[in-house]
């Protein structure tokens, strides 16, 4: 799909003035427009200025900006997707790049789906009914009826709840059945193409509309009626006792932000029951795992009450505000629930010792925990932090650190309060290794989250508050007075950070020593091993680069002397392959890109590949290969056909002539010493693909080309309610990110289904990319391989009398940075290689 023509065509027929101008009053003054942004409480002067000859909008309240797609993204909520799709509807464009039948058959049950909700929901507004009545007995005004749009089915005496998709189209129905006796009360929508209950959020088209600081999530569907009646709009339903993992996915989507002071609290709400309590924990540990930062507390409602709507029945609309202002991080909910399971105070000192040790990074919520178990255990504030120290390695005096350079960081921060603008991104809390220095750090960030800035005097009265800081004015004095100038920030923040990953590999040595100790663990050493790299790899994962945000003028010095380069021939445009009609289309495969090389079964994918590893190890560019299909002896046996130039029948049955064997054994040694590593396990996971590949690059010194053999062959993880597509989508973004992070181009080989089969032109298209997912918005480039000749016995003999029957067309369908098109190229059967016709290769003419 080609998203920026899309996009043009979009900004063609969707006028920015006349688009915003539907959701607040523009006034126009010269050139300009200009009303009250909708994107924040704008109160007073009007501070969003939309400029029609740009077709772009500015806030200069809230600082938002861009383009109209920018604006929906914003307004609503939306990822890029969601805000094209929603654009796209408004301007008449099909954006759904999904075949055009299922398309189809999707918005025939949607429509379908609203026409049932029309008249249902046209009869319980026209009609006096027990589904009125019944949901004014719980609480509810006619208003939340016609918001939730709340329908009344007859025939069944059972009251009608929509349910909807991100965007708000109607994708299923709950039915609650009013007649006593029935069971069960509910009965939802069976899955279908387009509602899968674990993957949808009850409400969440309205309230990602009405999101500003906190989302909450409960359970069923009257709890967010219930808070809704409350004032609390931005609510959304799990539809069951706890999240899934693409439900988690979604809200830590809406939940998180580029900006620390940017990002949104998520409030737990569950049933006051031994499954909703339990849900907590669970649901905490699959949000953490999306987006460790994410701010997760909960509410509760208290006994005698079971959910919400029992609080709204009995005490209203203040009953439930009530509850809203008692939550409590999720930790210290969790933790407490656990403690009182525990039958002696002894199993509450280990239970409390391993969860603060294993669980809880955030400083702040550490400092509740302790006083809660110094009030509950009856000991000092100080015993307990002491005794909570020793239980998490991390503590050890010994591990690296410097609280010299810790408290000359603060001590610029609290001199400089604005400096905070330039660090609040690149300094993280973890840096700090003393306790009260990184409390005094997260009291900053707090400060910045919620207010925007940082105030010395009223981190200094927050402070003051604490009791578990000593002397908070010697303090203070010692922080400013030892001070460094401004402009060592950057310097003391990088051994900051060094001494961070420092402190992280000696926790994975002890965690490795104690696997390999531990007389329990009947783990193999090979898994042993595994885990330990694994261990060292992520303890060493972190974002190297110190530069996030650049100068123009310094961008187009950069620019204009890359150019200079190019032009000089002093660096390649990016990795050549070896074949001038394919390189002239893509101008060579660019660092950090993923390129999709996929195509029919036996069409000659890894043929394909294994030519271009061929012409790039041969300029002495480190390749790493990963089949999870062919073994390495395999592979090699193809590369040594390829490059000898060897009749692979004669060889794979032994049959070579002397004179042949002579040859291949002669000439075996040009493949000697080139840079190649080749992994053939069968079975692994992206994790284990991505240790392989740091652990080849680290032994070669560099890697010049990735290639995995295939994507269909890489093992999903198992657990969880994600469909196979979603999956696959999440593979391949991770190999994405993985380039980017190896700094290398990965050619991902890909099956395609047997759909082309059924059409006149049967050469690959996107939409036949198998369990496609997200591939065509994460890949840099597609790339599909037809032969005509291979698709029926008509189409050959066509082919072998035109003498085409080698020829094989290398389809560019999607580049990021480049052409389209096609290049053609011929398949050598006999000798399982590549040529192009317009110069057969250049592996030998390909700068090196």
């Amino acid at each position: 799909m080609n998203y920026e023509a899309l996009l043009n065509e979009i900004k063609d027929k969707v006028n920015i003035v006349d688009f915003i101008g539907q959701y607040t009053k523009l006034q126009k003054k010269g050139t300009l427009h200009q009303g009250k942004c909708v994107l924040h409480n704008d109160k007073d002067t009007p501070s969003l200025t939309v400029y029609d000859e740009t077709q772009s909008f500015y806030c200069f309240g809230c600082k938002a900006g861009g383009g109209v797609l920018d604006f929906v993204k914003d307004y609503y909520n939306y990822d890029f997707n969601e805000a094209m799709e929603f654009l796209g509807e408004k301007a008449g464009i099909k954006v759904n790049s999904i075949d055009p039948a299922l398309y189809r058959q999707k918005q025939a049950k949607i429509q379908q789906n609203q026409k049932q909700l029309d008249t249902t929901k046209e009869k319980m507004v026209s009609t006096e009914n027990t589904g009125k009545s019944y949901l004014k007995g719980r609480g509810f005004s006619l208003e939340a009826l016609e918001a939730f749009q709340l329908g009344y089915s007859e025939s069944n005496n059972a009251i009608v709840i929509p349910i909807h998709d991100g965007m708000g189209k109607v994708v299923g129905f709950s039915n609650r059945f009013l007649d006593e006796g029935v069971e069960p009360k509910y009965k939802n929508s069976r899955n279908d193409e387009i509602f899968n209950k674990g993957e949808l959020l009850y409400n969440l088209y309205q309230a990602r509309r009405e999101l500003e600081d906190t989302l909450y999530v409960l359970e069923g569907y009257f709890d967010v009626i219930s808070l809704w009646e409350a004032g609390f709009k931005s609510a959304v339903g799990v539809m069951r006792d706890s999240l899934t993992e693409q439900q988690a996915k979604i809200i830590a989507k809406l939940c998180k932000a580029k900006e620390l002071k940017s990002r949104k609290t998520i409030v737990l709400v569950p049933d006051n029951d031994p499954t909703g309590l339990k849900s907590v924990e669970k649901n905490k540990k699959l949000l953490m795992e999306e987006d460790p930062t994410l701010d997760v507390r909960v509410a509760v409602p208290e006994y005698p009450f079971k959910d919400m709507n029992d609080v709204l029945k009995a005490q209203g609309k203040a009953g439930i505000q009530e509850i809203m202002e008692k939550t409590v991080s999720a930790d210290f909910f969790i933790l407490k629930h656990l403690l009182n399971e525990q039958s002696t105070v002894e199993k509450e000192y280990s239970l409390a010792k391993d969860y603060v040790a294993t669980n809880v990074y955030d400083m702040m919520i550490v400092q509740d925990l302790v006083t809660y178990l110094a009030n509950r255990w009856s000991k000092p504030i100080s015993q307990v932090k002491e005794y909570l120290q020793l239980a998490t390695k991390k503590q050890r005096e010994n591990a690296p650190h410097n609280n010299f350079v810790e408290e000359q960081v603060l001590g610029i921060l609290i001199e400089n309060p604005a400096k905070i603008d330039d660090v609040a991104d690149v300094l993280l809390p973890e840096f700090f290794y003393k306790q009260n220095n990184k409390y005094i750090y997260e009291n900053i960030l707090k400060q910045y989250q919620t207010n925007g800035e940082v105030s010395r005097t009223q981190l200094y009265l927050d402070l003051l508050k604490d009791d578990s800081l000593d002397n908070i004015n010697n303090l203070f004095t010692r922080l400013t007075s030892n001070a460094p100038p401004v402009n060592e920030i950057g310097k003391t923040i990088e051994i900051m950070k060094n001494l961070y990953l420092k402190r992280k590999l000696f926790t994975a040595v002890e965690d490795i020593g104690e696997m390999i100790t531990n007389e329990d663990n009947e783990e193999t050493i090979d898994s042993i091993s595994s885990q330990a790299q694994e261990k060292i790899f992520q303890a060493t994962d972190i974002n190297n680069s110190s530069k996030t945000i650049f100068d123009i003028n310094e961008l187009l010095a950069n620019r204009l002397e890359e150019y200079v380069k190019r032009k000089e021939g002093l660096v390649s445009r990016g990795l050549l392959t070896g074949y001038m009609s394919l390189d002239d289309l893509t101008n060579g495969f660019k660092n950090k890109h993923l390129i999709i090389l996929a195509a029919a079964t036996s069409t000659g994918k890894t043929a394909f590949s294994l030519s271009m590893v061929r012409n790039v190890i041969k300029r002495n560019l480190p390749v790493a290969f990963v089949s999870l299909e062919m073994s390495a002896q395999e592979i090699m046996d193809r590369l040594i056909i390829g490059e000898l130039m060897i009749d692979n029948q004669a060889y794979e049955q032994g049959n070579l002539s002397d004179k042949e064997f002579y040859e291949f054994s002669e000439k075996l040694n040009l493949l000697y010493n080139l840079p190649l590593r080749i992994s053939d396990e069968r079975g692994i996971n992206v994790s284990q693909i991505r240790a392989r590949l740091r652990r080849m690059k680290a032994q070669m010194g560099g890697l010049g080309l990735v290639v995995i053999d295939y994507l269909q062959t890489i093992a999903i993880p198992e657990g969880g309610n994600t469909t196979t597509a979603r999956a696959v989508g999440d593979i391949v973004l991770q190999l994405r990110n993985l380039a980017s992070e190896l700094d290398v181009p990965i050619i991902l080989l890909s099956q395609i289904n047997r759909n082309y089969s059924s059409r006149q032109d049967k050469r690959p298209q996107v939409s036949d990319l198998r369990e496609s997912g997200n591939i065509e918005e994460f890949a840099d480039m597609i790339v599909f391989l037809y032969r005509h000749a291979r698709q029926n016995l008509e189409a050959f003999e066509e082919a072998k009398a035109e003498g085409r029957e080698n020829e094989v067309e290398v389809i560019i369908a999607k580049n990021r940075t480049g052409k389209t098109g096609t290049a053609t190229l011929i398949f050598d059967d006999r000798y399982l290689r590549y040529i192009d016709p317009q110069g057969e290769s250049l592996e030998k003419s390909a700068p090196r």
